[in-house]
């Protein structure tokens, strides 16, 4: 199975597209429906560009992966111990 995932700064980006979408569609559709004394538009229009959103932010595009995170590399069981070990007779003394 290929997992991908998300790095920080695509998360950005998505929050950014949602943000971008949720606005301009919630407001010219709020506006087109004002003026038509229309509620239903108004609906339709958040309904559509919430819809977009959804589709472009939910799956796990390329686009939200160009940032790869760098993890630092595993410490081992056995070094992790010995330094504990190590620290605890420091206190000691």
């Amino acid at each position: 199975i290929f997992i991908n995932t998300m790095d920080y700064k695509g998360q950005q980006l998505c929050e950014y597209i949602y943000y971008f979408l949720a606005i301009i569609f919630g407001s010219v559709s709020w506006i087109i429906g004002y003026i038509q004394s229309d509620f239903q538009i108004t609906f339709y229009g958040w309904a559509i560009g919430l819809a977009l959103s959804i589709i472009l932010c939910i799956p796990d595009w390329p686009m939200y992966n160009r940032n790869k995170v760098i993890w630092l590399d595993e410490v081992g069981l056995e070094k992790a111990q010995s330094n504990n070990k190590k620290s605890k007779k420091n206190k000691k003394e």
